[in-house]
C-alpha cells in the first residue's frame, strides 16, 4: 500500500470514529524534546527520590528541573533501543525496533560489527520503512488542521521527515550536522539554532491557529563534546562531585539545558501553556565519559547495551491535568508516546501494529496507573555487535521488576531483580530457575510472534580472528557487562 492510499484509509477510519462535535473542541498541542545520549542520572533532578545518585553532583540542568516541577517524571523509562536510529524509529510509529526489523543504526550494515565474529547479525532495514505510519500521519487525519515540524537529527533515512507527514523539518539528518566539523562557537551542536527554528515554528502555528505536532530532536549530548566557550569555563570552575566531574560534558548538557528554557519560554509567551503537552526524553544512555562514576548514574552498562545503563533514561511530561512535581513509578517506553499522544488528542484508533500502549491516564491521574500494552512486558532486542563498545547480541525481557538477558553467543540467560537490585549485580537465574525459565519463554515467543531478526552462528568462526578479541582496549568477558567500553563518536 502506498503512502496516500494509507493516510486515505486513515483519515476515513477516523471520520467514522470522531464525532462532528470534537471539531468543535480546541485540539492539543505536543512538544516532543528528543535529546541525544542522554542517561538516566545526567540530569540535576533527582529522577527517583528513593535513588539519591539519581541525580548527578556536577551536572546542572536548572530548566529539566523547571519540566520536572511542573509535570511528572518516571522514574522507570525506557528509550526503545540502546542505539539511535531504532529508537527514533520506535517512537514516530509506535513500534518495537524487534518488529520494525530496525536494530542497529541504519548506515551500519557491514565491517567488523558483521564479519568474524561468533554470531552473523541480521540485514536490518536501512530507513524506516515508508508504509510504516507516524505520529504526525495519525493527528492530521484525525483534524486536517494540524501542523507538524521536526529540527535537528532524524537518522532514519529515506525522504526524511517530509516522507512521513512532517509540514517543516531540516530533512533526513544524520549525526554530521552535530559533528566535530559543525562546531560553531556560537551554535555548539546545533542546539540554539535548532532552538530557533522551532520557537519560530510554535509562533507561526499560534498565530496561524493551528493545533501542531512539533519534535526537537537534540544532537546533544552525542559526542563530540560542544559547547560555548563561556560554558566551559563556568564548569572548569565549578566544584567537581564525587561521581561526576566532567567539564565538556557538562559543558554542553547545560547548553542543551539552556535550549530547552528556551523552548519553555517560548511556549509561556504565547501563551499556550494549557493547550500544549510537553515530553521529554532521551533516545538511549550515554557513552562512557571521563568520571569517576558511571554518567548514567547508578545503573550498570552503557549506551549500545541493554543493561539499564544502555536503555534507562530522563523522561518527564508537562501539561494540562498533569500534576506539578509529581512522581511514577509506572514503566514506560519510547513506543508509548504515539498511543499517548493519539488519545489526548481525541484519536480512539490506530494501527493494530502498535505496541505502545497510552500512558495518558498515568499522567492525569496520581502516577499509579498501569499502561495496557498488547504485551505486559518489555524487550528489548540488539542482535547486534558494537566492538568499539564492547557489546555483543544480548536481548532482555522486563516483566513485573524482573529483568532476563539472553546472551546470544552462548545462550547464557541472566536473572536480576529490578526492583532490589538497580545495578544488575546479582544474577539469580540459578536460584530461580522457574522464573528464569518463564521469563525466555515469553522472550522466545513474543520475538517469534513479531517475526524478529535474529543472529545466527557463524560457521566459520575462528577464535584467532576474532575482531572483538582484538580489539586494542581488550575485553572483560563477551557477557561481563561492557561498561568498562570506549566511548565512540559513532552511533
Amino acid at each position: 500500500m502506498n503512502k496516500l492510499a494509507k493516510i486515505a484509509i486513515l483519515v476515513l477510519t477516523t471520520l467514522v470514529a470522531t464525532s462532528s462535535a470534537s471539531a468543535a473542541v480546541k485540539q492539543p498541542n505536543f512538544i516532543v524534546i528528543l535529546t541525544d545520549d542522554q542517561g538516566w542520572g545526567t540530569t540535576s533532578v533527582m529522577i527517583d527520590p528513593l535513588v539519591s545518585d539519581s541525580k548527578s553532583d556536577f551536572f546542572k540542568t536548572p530548566n529539566i528541573e523547571r519540566l520536572a516541577a511542573t509535570g511528572m517524571r518516571f522514574t522507570q523509562a525506557y528509550a526503545s533501543h540502546c542505539n539511535c536510529s531504532p529508537s527514533r524509529g520506535a517512537l514516530q510509529t509506535g513500534r518495537s525496533p524487534a518488529a520494525l526489523h530496525l536494530t542497529d543504526i541504519i548506515e551500519r550494515l557491514s565491517g567488523p560489527d558483521y564479519e568474524g565474529d561468533k554470531m552473523i547479525p541480521p540485514q536490518h532495514v536501512s530507513s524506516l520503512p515508508p508504509q510504516e505510519t507516524t505520529i504526525p500521519e495519525l493527528l492530521k487525519a484525525h483534524d486536517s488542521a494540524y501542523r507538524a515540524a521536526h529540527f535537528g537529527k532524524w537518522h532514519l533515512g529515506g525522504e526524511g521527515p517530509a516522507g512521513f507527514g512532517y509540514d517543516e523539518s531540516d530533512g533526513p539528518t544524520g549525526n554530521g550536522p552535530g559533528g566535530a566539523r559543525s562546531n560553531l562557537p556560537d551554535d555548539p551542536k546545533k542546539t540554539f539554532s535548532t532552538t530557533r527554528k522551532s520557537i519560530a515554528f510554535i509562533q507561526e502555528q499560534v498565530k496561524a491557529g493551528h493545533p501542531f505536532y512539533l519534535q526537537v530532536s537534540y544532537y546533544a549530548t552525542h559526542a563530540p563534546n560542544q559547547s560555548l566557550a563561556a560554558m566551559r569555563e563556568k564548569f572548569r570552575d565549578a566544584p567537581k562531585g564525587a561521581r561526576h566531574q566532567n567539564v565538556p560534558y557538562g559543558a554542553m548538557l547545560s547548553d542543551l539545558d539552556t535550549g530547552i528554557g528556551q523552548l519553555l519560554d517560548a511556549v509561556k509567551a504565547a501563551g499556550i501553556s494549557d493547550s500544549t503537552y510537553i515530553i521529554y526524553t532521551a533516545d538511549n544512555g550515554s557513552v562512557p565519559t571521563k568520571d569517576p562514576g558511571n554518567v548514567n548514574g547508578p545503573v550498570r552498562g552503557y549506551k549500545a547495551t541493554v543493561w539499564e545503563g544502555g536503555i534507562r533514561v530522563p523522561f518527564m511530561v508537562v501539561g494540562p491535568g498533569v500534576k506539578p512535581d509529581s512522581i511514577s513509578r509506572t514503566p514506560v517506553v519510547g513506543y508509548d508516546i504515539l498511543p499517548t499522544i493519539c488519545e489526548l488528542a481525541g484519536i480512539t484508533t490506530w494501527p493494530k501494529v502498535v505496541e505502545g500502549g497510552s500512558f495518558k491516564s498515568v499522567i492525569l491521574g496520581d502516577g499509579s496507573a498501569d499502561v495496557k500494552r498488547p504485551s505486559n512486558f518489555l524487550v528489548f532486542h540488539w542482535p547486534h555487535y558494537q566492538l568499539q563498545k564492547h557489546s555483543t547480541p544480548d536481548t532482555t525481557i522486563i516483566s513485573d521488576g524482573w529483568k532476563l538477558h539472553y546472551w546470544w553467543e552462548t545462550g547464557q540467560v541472566q536473572l536480576f531483580h529490578l526492583d532490589k537490585d538497580l545495578g544488575e549485580s546479582k544474577d539469580l537465574a540459578a536460584e530461580q530457575p522457574e522464573r528464569a525459565a518463564a521469563l525466555k519463554k515469553m522472550l522466545t515467543n513474543y520475538l517469534s510472534k513479531v517475526d524478529a531478526q535474529l543472529p545466527v552462528p557463524n560457521p566459520n568462526y575462528n577464535p584467532e580472528t576474532d575482531p572483538a578479541l582484538h580489539q586494542s582496549q581488550g575485553r572483560k568477558g563477551r557477557n561481563a557487562g561492557q561498561e568498562n567500553g570506549a566511548a565512540g563518536a559513532d552511533d
